[in-house]
């Protein structure tokens, strides 16, 4: 087992997850809220780690998974959005202490699978990491037992998961019966004897309809919603961020790195799914007066605008997919954050109850502003810059000039149901003017996430040199 020492991370959160559950029995409910700390600093601790790791690249356990800058940056992120998640669910009372040491171990083993996923190297590797991404999260969504949305969106889940997982392991078969490997790293070594073989390309479709469910890419997006919707607050940031940046950074490495895209001849393919998902994500969104569906259908916009670097697939095009993970974790965060405590104050996650926000919490509602206009692309927030490279790879490849004016388009049709948000807050009355109050875990990551947000976008260049020293995916 070569370099089994690199996996040192990941174990670690897995047995800290093992741990928090065992503690979880023995605990009392009294002190259960203990849990949410322990599983907070392990992920703490492991994030450390990766961050000394930060310019280290090696392979593991043969060649199963690598460890390059590229596969760090994504779990920095998704150890981010873990410890976010954690402090955002300390006091989220739909939680029952007793399941509180359940709960925290589920979000660590997902966050463990989500790492191994970003620097899979072999498709059984592969699978087995999006299944133990999909085994927590499923739990996780239908962890609100009294809600009966929550366990609809969980059926929900685990129904199209099993989908894709079915379709997922056939398009992995169909690899392997042409290439006679599941090994990307022996297979890209002679990529081009394959080209022809229909069982190969069929393979590489259906792998990517697996990737497709989880970043929740168009048509392959039906279950979003209603999990979102139906899923514990935190568990719903949760899911928006860190699930669907895993996949995606894998997409990233896998079909502009091992096996590129064009050379399958599915550019087109992929460039037509994002132009289809980030418009029928904005247009629905539309619609919504539930503000936790419009974040999903939100969300499935975003991961529509970040497949756009996928499709140039060139360096500037994967610069700006790894920028806008990072200003899509802080803001999609932060925007989720606020609803939670919008929702824990008026007992309703409906758009009606942002109406005179402004007037019961000004600072609140200046925060929530900023994340919905930073989510539009409206400088000087992370969001613009984000989008703004997105965009501008596509412009300087001239093939996919017209994806980044659809992009643009999209963002000014997604201004309007944004901005809605903004006019309930400040310009529509309403009764009730009691006072908005936070705790201190809610608090902090509102805080982080507002700063972080308006940083990116003022001082964008800090960030990028991050991002250039890691956008290199090696094989």
């Amino acid at each position: 087992m070569t370099n089994i020492i690199l996996l040192n991370p990941e174990i670690i959160l897995a047995c800290a997850g093992l741990l928090i559950l065992l503690a979880g029995a023995f605990i009392g409910e009294n002190r259960a809220k203990l849990l949410y700390h322990l599983g907070t600093i392990s992920a703490a601790a492991v994030l450390g780690m990766i961050i000394t790791q930060a310019a280290f690249s090696a392979y593991g356990t043969g060649t199963m998974w690598i460890l390059d800058p590229g596969a760090q940056l994504f779990k920095f992120v998704i150890l981010v959005a873990t410890i976010l998640t954690l402090l955002l669910s300390v006091n989220y009372s739909a939680i029952q202490p007793r399941h509180i040491g359940t709960y925290t171990a589920l979000l660590l083993w997902a966050s463990c699978g989500m790492m191994f996923l970003s620097g899979a190297m072999d498709l059984i590797y592969l699978l087995i990491s999006l299944e133990l991404i999909s085994i927590s999260c499923f739990i996780l969504t239908g962890f609100e037992q009294k809600n009966p949305r929550s366990a609809e969106g969980a059926i929900k889940y685990f129904l199209m998961g099993s989908l894709s997982t079915a379709v997922t392991v056939y398009g992995i078969s169909l690899f392997y019966g042409a290439t006679g490997t599941t090994n990307l790293l022996a297979y890209a070594s002679a990529a081009d004897l394959h080209l022809s073989d229909p069982a190969y390309i069929m393979g590489m479709l259906f792998i990517l309809v697996g990737f497709g469910f989880k970043i929740s890419m168009v048509p392959f997006h039906f279950w979003a919603p209603d999990a979102y919707e139906g899923a514990p607050t935190p568990v719903t940031a949760y899911l928006s961020v860190a699930s669907k940046l895993a996949a995606l950074g894998a997409m990233l490495r896998i079909f502009t790195v091992v096996i590129p895209h064009g050379s399958l001849n599915l550019t087109l393919i992929i460039a037509v799914l994002a132009a289809l998902t980030m418009t029928l994500g904005n247009l629905t969104a539309l619609f919504q007066t539930n503000i936790k569906r419009l974040l999903a259908y939100s969300s499935i916009a975003q991961a529509g605008y970040m497949l756009i670097g996928l499709v140039v697939a060139d360096p500037l095009g994967r610069e700006g997919v790894l920028f806008y993970s990072l200003a899509y974790l802080v803001t999609n965060m932060g925007a989720f954050a606020v609803a939670m405590v919008v929702a824990g104050k008026t007992g309703s996650y409906e758009l009606d109850a942002y109406n005179g926000l402004a007037r019961r919490s000004l600072g609140l509602s200046i925060v929530m502003v900023m994340f919905l206009l930073s989510l539009a692309g409206i400088p000087p927030l992370a969001g613009f810059v984000a989008k703004f490279y997105v965009f501008s790879s596509a412009v300087n490849s001239q093939h996919y000039l017209w994806l980044a004016v659809l992009g643009v388009l999209n963002s000014v049709v997604s201004v309007y149901y944004y901005m809605n948000i903004a006019r309930r807050m400040f310009f529509t009355e309403r009764k009730d003017f009691s006072a908005v109050e936070t705790d201190i875990y809610t608090t902090g990551v509102i805080v982080f996430t507002s700063a972080a947000t308006l940083l990116m976008g003022l001082l964008p260049q800090t960030c990028m040199r991050i991002v250039k020293d890691c956008v290199s995916f090696h094989l």
